[in-house]
């Protein structure tokens, strides 16, 4: 009996040790940013959109070498948008999981667990959080890595996912935290860097899968490939087959397909980029792309995603002083939905960002979209925005 009490005491002052040394390494901190815009279809009636964001942060160190670790961020965001006359509060755990790293047959394999983001990569079909895990194993000339998450448990305010158009999402826009909708997700997928002429190769896997209700399961093959050009010259390209089903129909075959170059000018940290994106889809509404996450495609509408179009990009940017960034853009884009190669619109963007120090920083942007038929689809957006950390 003493034995066991003993044995008890000594595990609580190990307990008690451990942990004291993990809150003296401990590592917190928190941030505030605030976004103003005004937007609207012209400039005559453009209405304010106010969103103000606090979060809070913790790093736990589990190993001394940084190779084991838990991370957590909590956020809180206000929102008044004056174009719907409405308040939105909203609550979020937009970051939890833990961090570990292992050597097997003298190669590394990285375990994250819980709470983070995931994306594909393109970055085009999905990028959002997940609760999952995800894990990487370096061998050689490769690199493989496998990844399950869980949506369901997500908040629908600060998490989007594309739903079938025949069967939205029911969410609540006065709540604080709603459950998003259900999905679960897989994907794997090899990277051979350095394959050839430091060039690099990868090839991705991933599938969704709708639980209750109509089904709507997803599937995407990605490879994609990038590298120099010459010089400081950069590509990057993909192309994606999808696969899509919902509410038991019959299989639909889709495809993604983006390319982008980028042109490093030692002047300035001059940057020129081009691109060019195809996501399928007919005047008939068959065959439509449909990624995962939503993603935007114009830079200022929150519609349409990536479906039924061909866009060609431009973008630039320059520090004309050290902690002044100077960017612009431009799209032009060309509607599938309606006639095939039917031109859309135009869109272009100018911005600057300016960090005052380190933990402090300001930035302003305009953007706008121009549709070639309907004036109504047209869009502007005026927007500053700045952040604290402490």
């Amino acid at each position: 009996m003493k034995t066991i009490r003993a044995n008890k005491k000594i595990f609580l002052a190990a307990a008690i040790f451990a942990l004291s040394f993990s809150l003296f390494a401990l590592d917190f901190g928190g941030a505030f940013s605030n976004f103003t815009r005004v937007k609207g279809k012209n400039f005559s009636n453009l209405k304010l959109d106010q969103v103000d964001n606090l979060t809070g942060w913790i790093r736990v160190p589990i190993k001394k070498d940084g190779t084991s670790y838990f991370v957590g961020q909590a956020l809180y965001e206000f929102e008044y948008d004056a174009g719907v006359e409405k308040v939105y509060n909203r609550l979020d755990i937009n970051l939890a999981k833990y961090v570990n790293q292992w050597k097997i047959a003298g190669e590394p394999l990285t375990l994250h667990a819980g709470r983070f983001i995931f994306s594909d990569v393109t970055g085009l079909i999905m990028s959002q959080n997940c609760d999952g895990a995800y894990a990487t194993y370096d061998f050689s000339r490769v690199s493989v890595f496998a990844y399950a998450g869980y949506t369901g448990f997500l908040n629908a305010a600060t998490v989007k996912m594309q739903n079938h158009k025949q069967d939205p999402f029911d969410y609540n826009t006065s709540s604080v935290y709603q459950l998003a909708e259900k999905y679960l997700v897989f994907a794997t997928g090899a990277t051979v860097p350095n394959l050839f002429s430091t060039q690099t190769l990868s090839a991705q896997f991933l599938a969704t899968f709708k639980l209750g209700g109509k089904a709507f399961n997803r599937m995407y093959l990605t490879v994609d490939m990038s590298g120099p050009i010459y010089k400081t010259i950069y590509y990057d390209a993909s192309t994606t087959l999808g696969l899509q089903s919902f509410d038991g129909g019959s299989m639909e075959v889709t495809n993604l397909t983006r390319a982008d170059f980028k042109y490093f000018i030692p002047f300035k940290d001059l940057a020129v980029g081009l691109g060019a994106v195809f996501a399928s889809g007919n005047k008939n509404g068959d065959n439509a792309f449909t990624g995962f996450s939503k993603i935007d495609a114009f830079f200022a509408m929150n519609e349409p995603q990536y479906t039924s179009l061909f866009k060609i990009s431009a973008a630039a940017s320059i520090k004309p002083l050290k902690n002044l960034l100077v960017r612009a853009g431009t799209g032009f884009v060309f509607s599938l939905a309606k006639e095939s190669g039917a031109y859309q619109g135009f869109e272009w963007s100018l911005g600057a960002d300016w960090q005052i120090v380190s933990d402090a920083g300001v930035g302003a942007t305009f953007q706008q979209y121009i549709d070639a038929e309907d004036s109504d689809m047209s869009k502007v957006q005026i927007s500053l925005n700045a952040f604290l950390t402490f």
